[in-house]
């Protein structure tokens, strides 16, 4: 009897603790564990704790620099813009409060996590990479701010949300949306635009929101 080998992708979808249809106390359980692991891993970063792995982690993606991966690296970065996962959670909401009435506009806790992301950036001692390795190309213009810090991943959050919210709704689409998701967790990395911790903290933030619109969903299901 053989075992099917698990990728990834999937380790990371069940992370996402396929919602659906459990009930509202299963998904803020959720919601509380991986709420802790991100606060420890926070405290871990204000310390310092992380600057090891994460210079190591800078090196490796300085090792595997090249023009073209720059430029495919860059590409899919702007899949996780802000411009671009905040019109996505705004139609999704439309859509979800047409077909569900309240319980549809809990796309809009993305913006929960943008406020979340930037207060930290602002709070949390954490300086971003330094600006000599990064290589990202800009090829549109965009809103962007300036924050002393990096903490955390901005577009890992968001991706992480939108992919875990899109996947529930369209399972057939999961390894997709999943792939999406390391796709610009690597990107982030190889980049240089933010550390290994950074990314990991952005894509627990993003699990974490998931998990309480899933509460809120359950919650209010017939």
């Amino acid at each position: 009897m053989t075992l099917p080998v698990e990728n990834f992708a999937d380790r990371l979808r069940r992370a996402s603790g396929e919602f659906q249809g459990k009930g509202p106390s299963e998904a803020l359980r959720r919601a509380g564990v991986l709420a802790l692991a991100f606060v420890v891993l926070s405290v871990l970063v204000a310390q310092g704790a992380t600057q090891t792995v994460d210079r190591q982690i800078l090196d490796l993606a300085q090792s595997l620099a090249s023009y073209p991966f720059d430029v495919v690296a860059s590409l899919v970065t702007l899949l996780g813009e802000f411009e671009i996962t905040g019109t996505v959670a705004l139609a999704l909401a439309l859509v979800g409060w047409r077909r569900d009435g309240i319980r549809g506009l809990v796309p809009l806790l993305l913006f929960v996590g943008v406020a979340l992301e930037v207060g930290l950036k602002y709070c949390l001692p954490h300086p971003t990479p330094p600006s000599e390795f990064m290589r990202g190309l800009q090829f549109l213009p965009s809103f962007q701010l300036a924050p002393p810090y990096s903490f955390p991943s901005g577009h890992v959050l968001r991706t992480t949300f939108l992919v875990a919210l899109i996947g529930e709704r369209r399972p057939r689409w999961r390894a997709c949306c999943w792939a999406l998701v390391i796709a610009m967790a690597s990107t982030r990395l190889y980049l240089n635009e933010h550390w290994l911790s950074d990314v990991v903290g952005g894509l627990l933030l993003g699990l974490m929101l998931a998990a309480v619109a899933a509460a809120i969903d359950s919650g209010t299901s017939p």
